[in-house]
């Protein structure tokens, strides 16, 4: 890993474990003095975390971490919706294999009870981008993974009250079976519960 590409993955680290709360700012000239590295280097990471929608540009020309108002994250989940619908459509329909899905629920049922919140996050994270990944569909896959980002934006507004591994599993789990069963409606029924029970969670949380 480069030297750009470690920058971006410990500012998105600091990003999504609340270290950098939303609203904290972001200046080239104080991250290359917190990390010791060029101005030209960070400006380039910066320009990564913006496209990935991780860092925003607020007024004039300043960059900070994004701050997401409800109505920001019922939009986020306006499109998430029809795309996990339609992965559990395409699953069900071409009998995808489920294997990868499983495995990530895996990790995330062994996770110990201790288990910090950026761990919870991104096991569940790896859970929904491989099940969407299950779907088999090229652009699906590269399309969902972007918007799983700005989700673990909205994610960082629980923590604290982020449900156990325990529930988490549970939850998911409930989800892969009624996939795992071929039937279409009870699939897309408990995805669409799945969602709208996390997006209850979330609004009003800011």
């Amino acid at each position: 890993m480069n030297t750009r590409d470690a920058l971006v993955a410990e500012v998105r680290r600091r990003i999504l474990s609340g270290e950098l709360p939303p609203g904290s700012p972001l200046t080239e000239q104080g991250l290359a003095t917190t990390f010791g590295v060029a101005r030209p280097t960070v400006r380039s990471a910066l320009q990564e975390l913006v496209a990935r929608h991780l860092v925003e540009r607020a007024e004039g020309r300043s960059l900070r971490v994004p701050v997401l108002s409800d109505a920001d994250v019922q939009d986020l989940f306006t499109v998430r919706l029809p795309l996990e619908i339609t992965a559990t459509r395409l699953i069900i329909g071409q009998r995808r294999s489920l294997a990868a899905a499983s495995a990530a629920l895996a990790v995330l049922a062994e996770l110990p009870a201790k288990a910090g919140w950026s761990e919870r996050v991104e096991a569940h994270t790896a859970f929904h981008l491989v099940l969407v990944d299950a779907a088999g569909s090229a652009r699906l896959s590269r399309i969902y993974p972007p918007l799983q980002e700005e989700m673990q934006l909205c994610l960082a507004r629980l923590r604290g009250a982020y449900p156990d591994p325990a529930e988490l599993a549970a939850e998911h789990r409930r989800l892969l079976e009624a996939i795992a069963s071929g039937d279409p409606a009870a699939a897309e029924a408990e995805m669409r519960e799945h969602l709208e029970r996390a997006l209850a969670g979330l609004v009003g949380t800011a």
